[in-house]
């Protein structure tokens, strides 16, 4: 499986990273799959301040995961509204995520947000057709005056201590129309935007007054009590990727767990040992920093906490088949000084 990693800390970088990490330009405001990666293209259009549009049409040659980092605190919010015009092309395969939006699941449309973590996997071979639609917290108060109360609520069921992730539903047949006539112009040579803006403004205007749902339409383990306190035990492991590991100890203390009910619970929860999904974050990290930040090798151990660079080139290999250095010589290939 081939693995991207990426952080939408603004509306456009998103695509950014991806054009750096498939060593491919963006021209004319689209990126082209290379060959030895599969077929198609992903567009990204910025259609008004906090207002921007991600269009994709393809087809990878390997199983892709696409993981999106959560955004550190004091980051832009930016939400994140998903339409999947192929169902069944793509599933979240974090178990947080998993029992949200199930690969079984007809729903077709999912709201995220970009302090919270998010992993994607389309398989090869498949064709995936997707319309993301990603604007800033500012940009939906704006758009949605006199509904305070909404734009609340939905900030609610999306913070990052809340258990719930993704908020998720089907398209109705008022939004499949629109989507088939944003996706007429899309692939028009010349943008028509005023016609292209003024229906994907009806279109959100739609799906956001649908959410957020009651909570009993959720499903019954999002009422669990230790879901969301392993939702906090996770946060405070990705707050201190940049630092060494808390104890387990001293993190069954901080929230008044026994030792055993910690361990039980997170793997329950996330599918493996507090360890494990630590290291695996901080690797995700890890090539993120390199693919995206102008430091070195050792620069970039030293920020995760390890006090020798061979450990960290290492557990780096270990985890992307790679070593360290070569994700340097990529980015300096791609940004020649």
């Amino acid at each position: 499986m081939v693995s991207f990693i990426l952080r939408d800390d603004t509306l456009e970088s998103g695509l950014i990273s991806l054009s750096r990490q498939l060593q491919t330009p963006i021209a004319e405001n689209t990126l082209l799959l290379p060959l030895d990666r599969g077929t198609g293209m992903i567009r990204g259009i910025q259609l008004e301040e906090g207002l921007y549009l991600r269009y994709s049409r393809i087809c990878y040659n390997e199983d892709t995961e696409i993981i999106r980092l959560a955004s550190p605190p004091g980051q832009l919010r930016i939400f994140n509204c998903t339409f999947l015009l192929t169902p069944g092309s793509l599933r979240l395969v974090k178990p947080y995520t998993q029992s949200v939006l199930p690969s079984a699941s007809p729903s077709n449309l999912f709201l995220t947000r970009n302090d919270t973590r998010i992993s994607v996997m389309i398989p090869a071979g498949v064709f995936s057709n997707t319309l993301e639609l990603l604007f800033t917290r500012e940009w939906l108060s704006t758009h949605l005056k006199g509904m305070e109360e909404k734009v609340k609520a939905i900030e609610d069921a999306l913070m990052a201590e809340h258990p719930i992730q993704v908020l998720s539903e089907n398209t109705g047949t008022a939004d499949e129309g629109l989507l088939r006539e944003i996706e007429t112009e899309l692939q028009q040579p010349q943008l028509p935007l005023l016609t292209l803006r003024a229906r994907i403004l009806l279109l959100l205007s739609n799906t956001t007054s649908r959410w957020p749902k009651e909570p009993a339409a959720q499903p019954a383990i999002r009422r669990n009590w230790h879901v969301q306190t392993m939702r906090l035990v996770e946060q405070r492991l990705v707050q201190s990727l940049e630092d060494m590991l808390p104890s387990q100890k001293q993190l069954a203390k901080e929230f008044a767990l026994s030792e055993s009910t910690l361990k039980r619970h997170f793997k329950a929860v996330y599918g493996k040992t507090m360890y494990d999904y630590y290291l695996e974050k901080k690797m995700e990290l890890a090539k993120w920093l390199l693919q995206e930040k102008k430091i070195s090798v050792s620069e970039t151990a030293y920020s995760l906490g390890y006090e020798k660079v061979s450990a960290f080139i290492s557990m780096f290999k270990k985890y992307h088949n790679i070593l360290p250095g070569s994700l340097k010589h990529t980015h300096n290939r791609l940004n020649p000084a």
